[in-house]
């Protein structure tokens, strides 16, 4: 069995760490959020599931600057706008052995996490497990997922699969996961944008009779920057697995993670997904309107939720 720590220990890493322990893995979260590590370590984390049967679990849940002692792997699911700051805070914790899995969404975090480790220490995967954060330590899971990830740096990611597989995450080794994120962040940059101006969860987006033409219109957008930095983009086969996300027993009563920081009014990772697709597409000198246009709909998005939840504050950091 593995000694393992979750850095970002909201949602996702969450019903990750649940999973891993049950397996009998020896589990620690990494948090920054004080009230929902409060309430993981006074009552235990509250798992509500698709019947709304709820069950508690106990771990270790600490901050940054707490956590001590070596780890044999560190699961990284901080949103990559925090990500630097979370490796500079945990770089006591990390050795020359310690192996650093990265499943957050976006893109850029492979090079992030290189200003901090070897490469032949870093593993990068996607995962469409999902979860949402209800409360401080309570989170509502629903359907399943899956893992697939590769060693950067041609280390060995057996032991790494075989441990998410103890835990029932449906692991398995990609033979190009620079394909596999982007294609992610082709899901992601549909769904969680969408869900955020649309005001649905993925199942509710699958209602709207133009769903397929904002989809494609995104996507092909996508395509066209892939093929000018030689990444493959199969706008079909992303088609495919939204069509299948949209059923409510795989993923479709969620709301994907950009709707619940709108919600809690904090900054969103739109720069790493369709962000950061229209800003390549600049530099390649390729048209990428509606990528563009969707960025500067959530950046506007972030500040009136921001503006309003100041009204209701004595104080307030734009």
């Amino acid at each position: 069995m593995m000694k393992i720590a979750i850095a970002g220990f909201g949602a996702l890493g969450s019903r990750v760490g649940i999973k891993l322990q049950k397996a009998g893995h020896e589990v620690t979260g990494i948090d920054g959020w004080p009230a929902h590590i409060a309430a993981i370590n006074t009552k235990g984390l509250k798992v509500v599931n698709d019947a709304g049967e709820s069950k508690r679990y106990f771990m270790p849940v600490v901050t940054p600057k707490e956590i001590h002692g070596t780890f044999d792997l560190i699961i990284l699911l901080t949103k990559t706008p925090q990500l630097n700051q979370m490796l500079t805070d945990i770089a006591h914790i990390i050795t020359p052995q310690t192996k650093l899995l990265v499943l957050s969404n976006g893109l850029g975090n492979i090079e992030v996490i290189q200003k901090h480790v070897d490469r032949e220490q870093i593993y990068a995967g996607v995962t469409l497990w999902t979860s949402s954060l209800a409360a401080p330590g309570e989170i509502h899971v629903t359907g399943t997922g899956s893992i697939r990830l590769q060693a950067i740096g041609g280390g060995d990611a057996e032991d790494i699969i075989t441990a998410l597989n103890q835990g029932e995450l449906n692991a398995e080794l990609s033979r190009d996961v620079m394909t596999d994120i982007w294609r992610k962040a082709g899901i992601n940059a549909v769904l969680n944008p969408l869900s955020v101006l649309l005001d649905a969860s993925i199942a509710e987006f699958g209602t709207a009779g133009n769903q397929m033409e904002l989809s494609l219109g995104i996507l092909n957008e996508i395509k066209a920057v892939g093929e000018a930095v030689g990444i493959r983009v199969d706008v079909q086969d992303i088609m495919d697995t939204l069509a299948e996300l949209l059923k409510p027993e795989v993923a479709g009563a969620h709301y994907p993670s950009m709707y619940q920081d709108i919600q809690g009014a904090k900054r969103t990772e739109i720069d790493f997904l369709n962000g950061y697709f229209a800003k390549l597409g600049a530099q390649h000198q390729i048209s990428m309107p509606i990528n563009s246009l969707i960025t500067q709909l959530i950046h506007a998005k972030e500040d009136i939720v921001r503006v309003k939840q100041a009204k209701t504050q004595e104080t307030f950091e734009l």
